[in-house]
């Protein structure tokens, strides 16, 4: 299978607790990058097999949700994203938006050892 990528958000209050993330139940952002594979179906966003399409997806994202004034711009974020994406790698922003929610959104490349893809390009 060719490298991939799958798209996850969550969009909160505020950053989950450790016992939250840890539970493949929840749906919240895990711990541990590869345990989004193990988390609820519904925060899967999208698969995508071309690396601009993944950072197109983020960048409609993260636009639609800036990060509070004095963070890290948006622009600064996807130049980061872009360049792991086009070394096949992943991308991940999480922030507290200008509305005091806290979001993240991830990229992560598929196939990864050990893990089911969670789905399949077609």
């Amino acid at each position: 299978m060719d490298t991939h990528w799958h798209a996850f958000g969550y969009t909160g209050h505020e950053r989950p607790g450790d016992a939250e993330a840890r539970d493949p139940e929840s749906a919240t952002p895990p711990i541990e990058i590869d345990l989004w594979f193990r988390k609820p179906r519904s925060m899967l966003e999208g698969t995508f097999t071309d690396a601009s399409a993944a950072a197109d997806w983020l960048e409609r994202e993260l636009s639609e949700s800036p990060p509070q004034d004095g963070a890290l711009p948006v622009r600064s974020h996807l130049r980061h994203a872009r360049d792991a994406l086009a070394r096949g790698a992943d991308a991940y922003v999480g922030y507290y938006t200008t509305h005091g929610r806290f979001l993240v959104r991830a990229l992560l490349s598929c196939p990864r050892p050990g893990l089911p893809c969670p789905s399949p390009p077609r």
